[in-house]
């Protein structure tokens, strides 16, 4: 691979980042979108992913965007440690299943992106695991009744609903990246 291939790659690292950072502000429009911006971020980032994966068909695209987020969002201060390696624990277990499945094939993205996507739920996992802390912040940040509507989610069955709904963002958004690109190509 040539250095301009690598540049292109890094450039798309970035996009996927900036992606991700600025879909969570929509959270400020409703907890609902704030709760569910892995969703929205899972749909804009494929197109990143996959522009990234296909120049680079070999282990390491989901684990350099997972660390390019994570390093990210500990720099500004968004994520503890754990969340981070979390993050990262995601990106590399995508590169696992891309590897497995096929690093070249569509499919071995459409099953390794939805799990990157996953991983970014680990910015927001404080409101399951830390729920009482995770209140006091949202109430004194966005108000009581923002906290409230906010805590609708703080079960497991929200965790659950986040992670399967991201997932399938994910699948969809690989889906449609690889047939926006592909017909840009024709």
């Amino acid at each position: 691979m040539n250095k301009s291939n690598y540049l292109k790659i890094l450039g798309f690292a970035v996009l996927y980042v900036v992606t991700v950072f600025t879909t969570a502000f929509l959270g400020y429009l409703s907890p609902y979108a704030w709760v569910f911006f892995p969703v929205i971020a899972a749909i804009l980032g494929a197109l990143s992913y996959y522009s990234a994966a296909v120049r680079w068909q070999k282990f390491g695209v989901g684990t350099l965007f997972a660390f390019m987020l994570a390093a990210f969002l500990l720099a500004v201060g968004e994520c503890d440690l754990s969340e981070t390696l979390l993050m990262l624990l995601a990106g590399v277990l995508s590169d696992v299943v891309r590897q497995f499945i096929g690093n070249t094939s569509l499919k071995g993205q459409s099953l390794a992106y939805p799990i990157l996507s996953i991983g970014v739920i680990a910015w927001i996992l404080p409101l399951w695991t830390r729920t009482e802390w995770y209140y006091q912040g949202a109430a004194e940040e966005l108000g009581i009744d923002y906290a409230k509507r906010l805590m609708t989610f703080g079960s497991s069955w929200g965790l659950i609903a986040v992670a399967l709904t991201t997932a399938i963002a994910g699948f969809v958004g690989i889906q449609f990246a690889a047939k926006v690109i592909k017909s840009g190509k024709k």
